[in-house]
């Protein structure tokens, strides 16, 4: 991987120093080297310390002039070659190895100490086909036993790479427990399903003739890191490496997969968060439609009302011009007019005058139009003339109603 003088001065004042070495897999002393033969300033001692708690730090600029102009422009186009960045599991291995690894050991001889081994073996012992082996002249019940599919053969080294890896786990701060019948790493509370298993292979079948061929254990062991429902991480065997020297590996893959998981649920969390407020201000948005347009519909109909009350007061001020001028007013007429005047002010949504008999009404439907009947063929007739608002006093100004 190539990097430039700016990009590798952007990357040392990015991050910790040590940090950048680990991504690498350099040494701090070796990057140190590489940015001093380039120029590069890097952050002084107590630097980040400083800028965690906030407190005021300076940034040394690149310098880009010297007292060589041609110098500073070898420097300008001078390009270093760096390992490819280390992945997350490698750099936890590279810690775990910086440290004592006499604890990652697995022994050649199984000497079990730990319960759940003692328990697991005590299973095996039971369920073998030796019979020398079931003779148990302490009658034990067992307790909770790891998840282990391996022939008789591969009992012991099974037991001996779980019993390292518990032991491993103690140390790394964690622990490997049984929990439902299945086997869990369980890291800062993130529990991972683990089980060890032995590969089967396919030979001829000469033991009947139902088949032509059997599966039988082939020594190869694998161990198991699940995640999810059908992914998970395997650890084998091969023709020139045993399961024995990718202990720290498992222990690295193992925390790893611990913070991931944690990470992945805080995220999780994080999108349900946004999701639920997102819902929350699409339903305050929702009602603040619906409370808008309540809103605005009764702004409408009072100003409807208060615009018909005006029409209605004009009517009934031509109406009384009109019988004046005719010469038709009469007591009678009068107190028709006032009635009328009353119903105005009954209607005026400033007034709101009291009505014994309209109040019972609602005023928006009473002033709406009625809507024609649908049947033309029921013509009306003359009683429906006659009580129709089309026919009535304040239709006729111009004729006397008795």
């Amino acid at each position: 991987m190539k990097i430039s003088r700016q990009e590798l001065y952007n990357l040392v004042w990015a991050e910790p120093m040590i940090t950048v070495c680990k991504r690498f897999g350099l040494t701090d002393n070796g990057l140190r080297k590489q940015c001093k033969s380039m120029d590069i300033p890097t952050p002084p001692v107590g630097y980040w310390s400083k800028l965690k708690h906030g407190k005021k730090t300076e940034i040394i600029p690149l310098p880009n002039e010297s007292a060589n102009n041609k110098q500073s422009t070898d420097l300008n186009e001078k390009e270093i070659t760096l390992p490819p960045p280390m992945s997350r599991n490698a750099i936890r291995e590279s810690e775990i190895r910086g440290g004592d690894t006499s604890i990652f050991v697995v022994p050649e001889v199984l000497y079990a100490k730990d319960p759940i081994i003692i328990d697991t073996k005590e299973k095996f012992r039971h369920e073998s086909e030796n019979d020398y082996l079931k003779k148990n002249p302490f009658k034990v019940k067992t307790g909770p036993t790891l998840n282990i599919l391996v022939s008789e053969k591969s009992i012991d080294r099974s037991l001996s790479i779980f019993e390292t890896l518990i032991k491993a786990s103690w140390f790394r701060g964690w622990e490997i427990k049984v929990k439902d019948n299945l086997t869990y790493a369980v890291i800062n509370s993130e529990e991972i399903h683990i089980d060890l298993s032995e590969r089967l292979k396919q030979v001829s079948n000469t033991e009947d003739t139902y088949s032509k061929y059997m599966k039988v254990f082939s020594g190869e062991l694998h161990f198991n890191i699940y995640y999810g429902y059908r992914d998970k991480d395997t650890f084998k065997d091969t023709s020139h490496t045993k399961l024995e020297d990718k202990i720290i590996s498992i222990i690295a893959n193992l925390e790893i997969r611990a913070e991931k998981i944690k990470e992945e649920r805080i995220e999780s969390e994080r999108q349900r968060v946004i999701q639920e407020n997102e819902e929350r201000l699409r339903e305050e948005f929702k009602q603040k439609k619906k409370a808008e347009k309540k809103e605005f519909k009764s702004l409408f109909l009072m100003a409807e009302r208060l615009h018909k009350t005006h029409i209605l007061r004009q009517y009934i001020s031509t109406f009384e011009e009109f019988v004046s001028k005719s010469g038709e007013m009469n007591e009678e007429i009068a107190t028709r007019i006032e009635w009328a005047k009353a119903k105005a002010d009954w209607l005026d949504p400033f007034v709101s005058k009291e009505d014994q008999y309209l109040d019972s009404y609602d005023k928006n439907e009473l002033i709406q139009p009625d809507c024609p009947k649908k049947d033309t063929w029921n013509y009306p007739s003359y009683s429906d003339y006659q009580n129709s608002p089309q026919y009535s006093f304040w239709s006729n100004p111009y004729r006397k109603w008795r």
